[in-house]
């Protein structure tokens, strides 16, 4: 068990819930915060409820299965907060409440770290908090965002980090974003720790929450790299160029040049050229597919481009390692 630090070290934590706020990703979030509770021995967290659009005899904020939430403050006692999660969902893009955005604003001023969950990008966008910097948000309500707010960068990836501000897509990427966060504060060492005490709970394969595992290192290293590396990932067939890519994370050429020279030591068309020639010789070795397929999967457009850059990544030609592997 970790031992307790300062008072000082109390991060005050607020949960905005909006009617008709996801209510798995906010379980998640709390969840994530009370296991680190537990494991530092100490309350490192100290989280409390808030709405602007509580039921007054109640208290209570409906989520989107109508499952009431009672909460215990409003609007006006956000100031504590040095770590604030807005909470949406259903409606989110029509959502207004000036006295909540006018609240984000200043609080962003103070240095208070802002993050969504599910839809929560559409009230951080509303409130000109994303100005700079991608996001993401519930996959189903993406191509409304993108009317509203051409100019902010969609990205693909689970979560995005910027400037202080966290956005998510909701659901189980919730406890990804809480991890880094977490990570953040107290080392991903801890986080990792308290990734695992959710090993039970995740709808995930046992590859799935390793690769999860190695996102969240990747982060913790830069936010832009683990990005690019996981959107990389999900484009081995057909690859993006690196425009493109950084495009998609909402970060410039330059920025992700450095990231990669910083912490992997090449190049983003490098690291990805690699990866995919590590997918082609993983196909080479466990099937029996034609050369020919193996290099349209990995996004070569001929065989013989394939062969060219496989023969100077591993010493062997394609067919040669294959006969090998038959001996």
């Amino acid at each position: 068990m970790h031992k307790p630090q300062a008072q000082s070290q109390v991060r005050h934590v607020g949960f905005i819930l909006l009617p008709g706020f996801a209510l798995t990703s906010f379980s998640l979030a709390v969840e994530a915060l009370s296991v680190s509770n537990l494991l530092l021995g100490y309350t490192a967290y100290d989280y409390h409820l808030y709405s602007g659009d509580v039921d007054p005899i109640t208290n209570e904020v409906l989520t989107s299965n109508h499952i009431p939430i009672r909460v215990s403050r409003g609007l006006g006692e956000l100031d504590e907060c040095n770590l604030l999660f807005i909470c949406a969902y259903k409606k989110a893009a029509n959502y207004n409440n000036p006295a909540l955005l006018a609240k984000l604003r200043t609080l962003k001023k103070t240095d208070c770290r802002l993050a969504s969950l599910s839809s929560g990008s559409f009230i951080l966008a509303k409130a000109g908090l994303l100005r700079s910097g991608a996001c993401t948000l519930f996959s189903e309500q993406m191509s409304a965002f993108k009317e509203l707010y051409p100019s902010i960068t969609v990205s693909e990836s689970i979560f995005t980090v910027h400037d202080d501000v966290f956005t998510c897509q909701g659901g189980t990427t919730a406890l990804d974003m809480l991890l880094y966060i977490i990570g953040q504060d107290h080392g991903a060492d801890f986080a990792l720790s308290v990734s695992r005490q959710f090993s039970q709970d995740r709808i995930r394969n046992h590859n799935e929450v390793q690769a999860a595992r190695r996102y969240l290192e990747l982060r913790m290293k830069s936010p832009c790299l683990g990005s690019a590396i996981e959107i990389m990932e999900a484009n081995i067939e057909t690859p993006l160029t690196i425009e493109i890519l950084a495009d998609k994370i909402g970060a410039t050429v330059r920025t992700l040049e450095h990231a990669f020279r910083t912490h992997e030591n090449t190049t983003p068309i490098n690291y990805y050229l690699l990866m995919r020639l590590r997918h082609a010789r993983t196909m080479l070795e466990d099937t029996a597919l034609p050369i020919s397929s193996i290099a349209h999967a990995t996004g070569f457009a001929s065989q013989s481009y394939f062969t060219k850059r496989f023969r100077e990544a591993y010493g062997v030609s394609p067919s040669r390692l294959r006969s090998a592997k038959k001996l």
